[in-house]
Order: C-alpha cells, then structure tokens, then sequence
C-alpha cells in the first residue's frame, strides 16, 4: 500500500506514530535510556500522554520498534547484497553490517553503545544470533561442521557486535569495507577471494 492510498486518519496515524519514535530515538540519544520518560518524549514530540498509548505499551516497546525497523532494514541490504553472488558466504552481512552502521550511527548508539539499555542490547544479540544461526543452515555462511551453528553464531555476533561498537565510538579512518575485511580475515583466518 502506498502512502497516496491510506486515508488522512491513517496518514496522521503514521505520522504520529514516527514522530513518537524519533522523540524517544532523540532523547535516548541525548540522555541515556534510564534518563527519559514517557513524559519526555509526548513532551519532545507535543502529544498527551493518552496518544502515546494508542502507540506504544512503554518506553521499552517504541525503543525495541526502533531497533527492529532498523535490524529489518539491514537485513534487507544485507539479502540484497548477498544475492549479487559477489561475496563470498558471510562477508555480505559482515560489509552490510558496517555500511548500516556508518548510515545509521544514531541507531548503533542506542543498540549498542553507552545511550541504551543493556537489557535492549542484549535483546538485539540475541535476534541477530538467531538471524545468523539461520543465515548459517540457509548457506550463507559456509561453517566448520564441527563447530555448532548456534555457537558459531554466538561467536560472530560477540565479535561483529564488539568491532562495530569500537569503530563508531573511536576515532579512526577505517571504512566499511576495511572493517568487514578484516572481520572476514579474524574469523575465517582467510583473505578474500579475487
């Protein structure tokens, strides 16, 4: 459905309903997670707290819509990357993981870095393990069979995680593409192939 083919209630509604989530989005970002309320962000985007409602359950639930938005647009990229068949298996989410995070630093601060929460981080590990243990039995990936899908994805989350969070928080000149070579070449202990 096109935005031309909503009515004005639903336009107003979606509008409504983005201006709430960059208002929490903003504010975690200045403040910290624990430091904003629900009465920060209705205030932050001029709405009652009865509209917030219709929305949202909690301060947790328009973070964690945030995040997913976001883990779904990369995850898109990502699938779109991979299918070119100009990566090797893996290496396309790594490149798309970095790309994402230098488009989308505000969202990597708060799903990652000091601003969020650490209930939320750990939420957001435990979907992208589950992405990448799929990834891994659907090929992308082309594993040790000796080694777990489940603990393989774990170990790649723990680093990919780690490295984005220490490349948008130091300063460095690294760009996307370095980064997942050399993500590529710690985990696979292997150059890219030409």
């Amino acid at each position: 459905m096109t935005p031309e083919d909503l009515t004005r209630f639903e336009r107003r509604k979606n509008r409504t309903h983005h201006a709430l989530k960059q208002a929490a989005l903003d504010l975690v970002l200045e403040k910290g997670y624990d430091d904003v309320t629900i009465q920060d962000i209705v205030d932050r985007a001029d709405y009652g707290r009865g509209t917030f409602y219709l929305h949202f359950d909690d301060k947790e639930s328009v973070v964690w819509e945030i995040i997913l938005d976001g883990l779904a647009e990369a995850n898109q990229q990502g699938a779109a990357l991979f299918a070119t068949g100009a990566y090797p298996p893996g290496y396309a989410g790594y490149l798309v993981t970095f790309l994402h995070a230098q488009q989308n630093r505000d969202l990597y601060r708060l799903m990652m870095g000091s601003q969020g929460s650490s209930l939320l981080s750990h939420r957001v590990a435990e979907v992208l393990a589950g992405q990448i243990e799929q990834a891994i039995q659907g090929g992308m990936y082309a594993p040790d069979p000796a080694v777990p899908p489940q603990v393989l994805a774990q170990t790649i989350v723990g680093a990919l995680v780690r490295l984005v969070f220490w490349w948008l928080e130091t300063p460095n000149e690294f760009t996307p593409g370095q980064m997942a070579d050399i993500l590529w070449r710690v985990m696979h202990n292997a150059e890219l192939p030409v």
